[in-house]
């Protein structure tokens, strides 16, 4: 059985986004599917976490609070992450390199910070690039969940020999009629609506998506769910639900005539799976990883003209048999990307560097 040491530490972020949830469920997947024996490695903290961090998962707190603790591994390099655990291996799953002397497992989610540092603060774009240096310099096996992300990888000097593409998965929650019927009443959705879900921070265009649904003549509702993320991001117009339960998610999107993620760029779009997994058809962004992710069970766009977007999501509106054989082709895209395969990837990358 290999035993491997993974960071949670993001649990613990204000906004833990795609991150700390897609980490939670890889754990989940990890727990229940591989032989794999899991510990959860944190600094301490006074609160709960943001996120809940995983049922079943032993976690190992180090002495130092979880903040400073992320920013002296970032700055510094230190202290050594030896003294605190007996693992096989060490999984980073989010932006910051550990000093071990085990094996390391990298995950980079993506590079955007690279292609447009004007989406971060200053502090992030610093600590972000101090982590990518880090593993360039090592000889850590990365883990990205998208072919987009691994090229830019590549680019980013990390050898395409180091680099494995394993994608999310999906665990699609089970809907009913009634509880689609039930949280339309509950939100006051009566009519068709366009869904958003994500977290509100400037590269998801939301602003783009706001003028997009004003311009259409249909005038469906848009319906955002997500928490805010930094930036000071306004949807005119938007229904904004906030954070909702899981459930209630998958429900909207059930409801939803369609899910637009505009998104300008992403290292995978989990959320366009699971409208996938619905049946709900997904219009999202050109030449990025949820276009790739989408492919057949989805329509990509230029989504930086709103007058193309308004364009694509009417003609769907009008076409309710294509948004049907859409919604259905979505289906049998999503049989490919399942956690458990996710799992068991990621276990063999780590028996590969225990080896």
């Amino acid at each position: 059985m290999t035993r491997a040491a993974i960071l949670v530490e993001q649990n613990w972020n204000a906004v833990p986004g795609g991150t700390a949830r897609s980490t939670n469920t890889l754990i989940e997947s990890l727990l229940l599917h591989t032989t794999v024996d899991m510990v959860g490695i944190s600094g301490t903290h006074r609160s709960a976490p943001v996120l809940e961090l995983p049922g079943g998962l032993d976690r190992r707190q180090i002495p130092i609070p979880g903040r400073v603790l992320t920013e002296t591994w970032s700055r510094f390099a230190r202290p050594s992450l030896d003294r605190w655990i007996d693992a096989d291996v060490t999984h980073a799953p989010a932006y910051v390199v550990p000093p071990v002397t085990t094996p390391l497992v990298v995950t980079i989610h993506d590079l955007a910070f690279l292609r447009h540092p004007e989406w971060f603060t200053a502090h992030g774009v610093r600590f972000f690039k101090r982590f990518l240096r880090s593993v360039v310099n090592s000889d850590a096996a990365v883990i990205v969940p998208s072919n987009t992300t691994a090229d830019d990888c590549v680019v980013a000097g990390i050898d395409e020999q180091r680099i494995s593409s394993i994608p999310w998965g999906v665990d699609p929650a089970q809907v009913s009629a009634s509880e689609v019927d039930e949280v339309r009443r509950r939100h006051g959705l009566d009519e068709e609506f366009l869904l958003y879900v994500g977290t509100l921070e400037p590269r998801k265009n939301l602003a783009g998506l706001a003028a997009a649904t004003s311009a259409l003549e249909s005038s469906p509702r848009l319906v955002v769910v997500g928490p805010r993320g930094w930036g000071d991001v306004t949807v005119p117009g938007g229904l904004l639900l906030g954070e909702v339960s899981n459930h209630d998610v998958a429900a909207l999107m059930a409801a939803a005539s369609m899910l637009v993620y505009p998104s300008h760029f992403e290292g995978f779009g989990l959320p366009v799976l699971e409208a996938m997994a619905q049946g709900t058809p997904v219009v999202v962004t050109q030449n990025t990883a949820p276009a790739e992710i989408a492919g057949d069970g989805g329509l990509a766009v230029d989504t930086t003209s709103p007058s193309a977007l308004a364009a694509a999501i009417e003609t769907l509106l009008r076409d309710e048999g294509e948004r049907r054989a859409m919604g259905e082709r979505g289906r049998r895209r999503v049989s490919g990307y399942q956690w458990s395969k996710t799992a068991e990837a990621t276990a063999a990358i780590y028996e590969a560097v225990v080896r």
